[in-house]
C-alpha cells in the first residue's frame, strides 16, 4: 500500500512488484484508491443557511475509485 497525503501533486507514479507472480498463471491486478475526507454536502449547507445539523449527520466524505483491470495472460 502507497499512503501519500499531499494533495497538490499533479503526478503521482508508483511501482509494485507481486511477489507471488507465476508467468504461467492468468492473473489481473487493478488499484483502489482512497481520497483524503472533503465536505459532504451536509457541511456546505450548515455553513450556507448558518444552521446546525442534528448530532450524527455526517460532514465528511471519503470517496473511493477503482482503475479498470490490466489482465495478464501467459
Amino acid at each position: 500500500m502507497i499512503s501519500i497525503r499531499q494533495t497538490t501533486a499533479v503526478l503521482l507514479a508508483a511501482h509494485w512488484e507481486d511477489p507471488a507472480f507465476d508467468p504461467k498463471q492468468k492473473a489481473f491486478y487493478y488499484v483502489r484508491v482512497i481520497e483524503i475526507p472533503t465536505p459532504r454536502w451536509t457541511a456546505y449547507d450548515a455553513k450556507f443557511f448558518n444552521v446546525e445539523m442534528p448530532a450524527g449527520t455526517k460532514m465528511q466524505v471519503t470517496d473511493r475509485a477503482y482503475t479498470s483491470p490490466i489482465w495478464y495472460t501467459p
